[in-house]
C-alpha cells in the first residue's frame, strides 16, 4: 500500500499509514459482517464517511469498495 501511496504523490507519516490501515481494515469487516438493513442511520453514514475519507487521501484508488 506504501508503494501504491507514493506513486501518487501521497505523502503520509508512519501513524498516519497505521489508521488508515486500521480504519480501511474497520470498514471492510463492517461491511463484511454487517448487513447494511441491520445498521442504524449514524453507523451508515459514520462509515460513508470513513470510505469518503479513505478515498480523499488516496488510501483507496478509483476502485469500487
Amino acid at each position: 500500500m506504501e508503494d501504491s501511496l507514493n506513486q501518487r504523490g501521497i505523502k503520509m507519516t508512519d501513524k498516519e499509514k497505521i489508521l488508515a490501515d486500521h480504519l480501511a481494515a474497520m470498514c471492510c469487516q463492517a461491511d463484511e459482517d454487517c448487513p447494511s438493513e441491520y445498521r442504524t442511520e449514524h453507523f451508515r453514514s459514520t462509515m460513508d464517511n470513513a470510505y469518503d475519507y479513505l478515498k480523499e487521501i488516496g488510501y483507496f484508488k478509483n476502485e469500487k469498495n
